[in-house]
């Protein structure tokens, strides 16, 4: 890991994420190289050459697949991520804001018909009362 790459992850690097919802390059740089070096290590002293570049290449190749299965990679733009939605260019978010909305619209119901019950329940008691 640079000096470098540490410096823009943890500056330009956190803007970056709080404004699009993905991991910035330079921090996916460091998590591949973090990933690559823990992989060569658990080959062990006895790995060949050969054998830690594969485990390495497998290591990036991990982490750019989980970043992409959780839509966080940088290579996938987001216009405007929501914590609990999502991306806003997904079609998941729409069917989430969608049960938001009902959700809403029903509590509303429901408060509304509270209201009016308490406002004017004992008009309707009384006009529908026996004389």
């Amino acid at each position: 890991m640079s000096w470098y790459d540490t410096v823009l992850s943890n500056t330009v690097g956190l803007a970056y994420r709080a404004t699009t919802g993905n991991v910035d390059p330079w921090t996916l740089s460091q998590l591949k190289q973090d990933q690559s070096v823990a992989r060569v290590q658990a080959l062990g002293p006895n790995a060949t050459d050969a054998e830690k570049a594969v485990a390495a290449a497998q290591a990036g190749d991990q982490v750019d697949s989980y970043l992409k299965s959780v839509n966080a990679h940088p290579d996938q733009p987001c216009v405007l991520r929501l914590p609990g939605l999502g991306c806003a260019d997904s079609p998941e978010f729409l069917a989430k804001l969608e049960k938001i909305v009902y959700g809403l619209i029903a509590l509303g119901a429901g408060v509304g018909g509270f209201f009016l019950w308490q406002h004017y329940g004992s008009t309707i008691k009384k006009t529908f009362a026996k004389r």
